[in-house]
């Protein structure tokens, strides 16, 4: 069993008692994954959580769910609850050491972890030490009162896998999966399970003749996509009131799902407002509109046509997607991975062992500009908070 540092030994001690002593009360299913305004989130993990920084998706889909949310990612490719790739030449600090210190650095209201990929190719020994670890980190964080959200590993994608035995190995994630589950309901711990959806999404693309994995392991841009997509509905509901449909009551003239802006004159069939929120990368908005005579209309933005439909279509309901909002997504997410890489230099220099390691002696006296690149981070952050937030829309609908 691989050893753990005299005081994470001692809290595993406490950890492991407190789901004993609760274990009867706890409810069987533990607590879904949500966000509260202004949290502030540090995403922690394996190579999934690191490789996420490269394309922003699970990001900007956190992101623009609550106001004031802020994000930093510490994942590190190949790293355990344990911090094992975070190990240094010299001793201590120790890899878990360096863990904690690397998630609490932030001041983190929220850690969200998402660790276990690797245990595919491990034994049941190797699981087992992983739930000890678990418990010993979140019992560390616990004692820093930051809330903690577990998210399942991922499934390999079978069908691209060049591994023959990726089915057994998705066996053994899928079990991991169930450890970690078990760990959230014991502790009361946020809980994501995207595990099945992840399955579902690789056959639903390999019927479209698309892959979302390189070598059916490392989730390549659509993956990430699909990834965030299914992270947000494993998450707790947004109440109505943070909802991105629109709900347009053509006879009384009302609209709801924003805040309504109209001009000095009101033309006829032209709603200006500000919605509830900005959706997330490749969510659509519902449109509805009730009160129309019959006929075909056509609900336009400029010169952009967004939607065509009967009277009883909109009615029903039809999915919109404005182009601007498309582009202002595009906008947060490049704004989310240039902070991501600043944080990331910052964080992780190349030049470690120079800076701050064993050799700090020959270069530690330039350690102190890492720190210059706080107020580039907080202007990149002001930006994020800017590109989050809804834009004045303008609807026209047209009776064709």
């Amino acid at each position: 069993m691989k050893p753990l540092p005299p005081f994470a030994a001692a809290l595993l001690v406490a950890a492991l008692l407190f789901p004993m002593r609760r274990g009867a009360a706890q409810a069987q299913d533990p607590p879904r994954f949500f966000l509260e305004d202004g949290d502030a989130v540090v995403l922690a993990g394996d190579g999934l959580v690191e490789n996420a920084q490269r394309f922003g998706y699970v990001e900007a889909a956190l992101t623009v769910r609550r106001p004031g949310l802020t994000f930093r990612n510490i994942g590190w490719s190949g790293d355990t609850v344990f911090g094992e790739a975070r190990e240094h030449y010299t001793h201590p600090p120790t890899g878990f050491e360096h863990l904690v210190e690397q998630l609490a650095s932030p001041k983190p209201s929220v850690a969200v972890l998402a660790y276990g990929g690797g245990l595919a190719f491990e034994d049941d020994e190797a699981l087992s030490e992983a739930v000890e670890g678990y418990h010993a980190l979140l019992n560390t964080l616990a004692a820093r009162d930051i809330r903690c959200v577990l998210v399942s590993p991922v499934p390999q994608d079978e069908r691209t896998s060049p591994n023959p035995n990726a089915a057994a190995l998705n066996e053994r994630l899928a079990t991991a999966r169930d450890a970690f589950r078990e760990i959230a309901a014991r502790r009361g711990c946020g809980w994501a399970d995207v595990f099945d959806a992840m399955a579902e999404e690789y056959e639903r693309a390999a019927t479209e003749g698309n892959t979302l994995a390189e070598h059916g392991i490392r989730l390549n841009a659509a993956g990430y996509r699909a990834l965030a997509r299914r992270l947000v509905e494993a998450m707790e509901p947004l109440p109505s009131d943070l909802s991105v449909d629109i709900s347009v009551d053509a006879d009384a003239g009302t609209i709801s799902g924003g805040a309504r802006r109209d001009g000095k004159e009101r033309e006829p069939g032209v709603y200006r407002m500000i919605p509830n929120r900005l959706p997330y990368p490749h969510e659509t908005r519902q449109v509805t509109i009730s009160g129309l005579p019959g006929g075909t209309y056509r609900l336009a933005a400029g010169n952009q046509t967004l939607a065509t439909g009967s009277a009883r279509a909109w009615r029903e309901g039809l999915p919109v997607r404005p182009p601007a909002e498309t582009e202002q997504q595009a906008a947060l997410r490049r704004a989310i991975v240039e902070k991501n890489r600043l944080y990331f230099r910052q964080y992780r220099p190349q030049n470690e062992t120079y800076l701050v390691g064993f050799r700090q002696y020959e270069q530690g006296q330039n350690a102190p500009e890492l720190t210059e690149l706080d107020p580039i981070i907080h202007e990149k952050e002001n930006e994020i908070g800017r590109l989050r937030m809804a834009r004045p829309l303008v609807f026209t609908l047209i009776r064709e």
